[in-house]
């Protein structure tokens, strides 16, 4: 599907399904945006005509998996971001490629599925409250990206209260199942950390270095990005060292449990020992024991043993043993 804005300096747009259709020519005064998402073979014949995009470019462009860049091919700069994925296949932390041709007056998007930010952005402008709020297409982009930046937010607010639903099932009862929420959270955060560490560098190379399709004006709202950015990691480095410790206080909370189970078996075993020596001795077969033939011999026995238990229950206690 092919989206086109094509944008006069007066502040108006137009909406079309195709780019002959706009009649956009690149030395002409306005600016397109023209916005592929799961475009068939036909469509993609836009990267090759009238752009003419560099072919390492559209190959990066065409790769799915590909982390986050930024690159300058003469009048034109290619960049790669990773967005949020509102419908993953799967549960679990999954992003979405979006490709990038910018230019001095026009923007080229591509991405395979639905992107939040893209469609935010391209509702905007198609209705009549988008009129006249075009600025350049290096600003054009800056919305789509502050958009899906801002997606990051709600998925750290998700983790943040997974964490804290863990830390009160460590209270209570908690389990192997809780170790595997642990580990789960703590792969979902490192994911994250990943995907948002490119990112950052590529801000900053936006923001700082001197492309000429990045007017001044706009350099300081990427440095803005930057600087989501750097609050997203940090908030991710939070929660990897929270989930960490969790971890730490799992296996506490798993030994002291395994302590008192062998604190009861071992009190048990003590009071057992004396015991057995009792009826160990009085189990031999000899036929001069007087304690065999006594009338109260057995009562005796257990009198004995009873005592024994009692007395070492009693000190346990008294040291605080149990």
């Amino acid at each position: 599907m092919v989206r086109v804005f094509r944008f006069s300096p007066d502040g108006s747009v137009r909406t079309f399904d195709e780019l002959a259709a706009a009649g956009w020519t690149p030395d002409g005064e306005d600016a397109v945006w023209i916005d592929l998402e799961a475009p068939t073979e036909d469509e993609l014949a836009i990267l090759t005509d009238p752009f003419r995009f560099h072919p390492l470019a559209i190959e990066d462009c065409l790769t799915p998996e590909h982390q986050p860049k930024v690159e300058d091919f003469g009048g034109t700069l290619f960049l790669i971001f990773r967005g949020i994925d509102s419908n993953p296949p799967a549960a679990g932390f999954h992003t979405l490629k979006l490709a990038v041709f910018l230019g001095s007056n026009y923007l080229v998007t591509y991405h395979r599925r639905p992107m939040r930010s893209v469609s935010l952005v391209g509702e905007r402008y198609a209705q009549e409250s988008g009129r006249g709020l075009f600025r350049r297409a290096d600003h054009l982009l800056y919305e789509i990206l502050d958009h899906l930046i801002e997606h990051y937010f709600p998925v750290l607010e998700s983790l943040e209260e997974e964490i804290d639903a863990i830390e009160d099932e460590l209270l209570g009862d908690c389990g192997p199942e809780t170790l595997d929420r642990v580990l789960a959270t703590k792969r979902r955060v490192q994911e994250i950390k990943r995907t948002l560490a490119p990112h950052r560098e590529v801000f900053t190379r936006i923001g700082r270095d001197s492309f000429p399709m990045i007017a001044q004006e706009s350099a300081v709202f990427y440095r803005d990005l930057y600087d989501s950015t750097v609050r997203l990691a940090e908030t991710a480095d939070s929660y990897r060292d929270l989930l960490t410790n969790l971890f730490d206080a799992y296996l506490s909370v798993v030994s002291q449990r395994i302590n008192e189970v062998m604190k009861v078996l071992t009190v048990i075993a003590t009071i057992l020992l004396p015991l057995t020596f009792i009826v160990g001795v009085y189990g031999m077969n000899f036929d001069h024991m007087p304690e065999l033939h006594w009338r109260y011999g057995y009562f005796m026995v257990w009198a004995v043993m009873l005592a024994v238990a009692a007395g070492l229950l009693w000190g346990f206690r008294r040291r605080g043993w149990i």
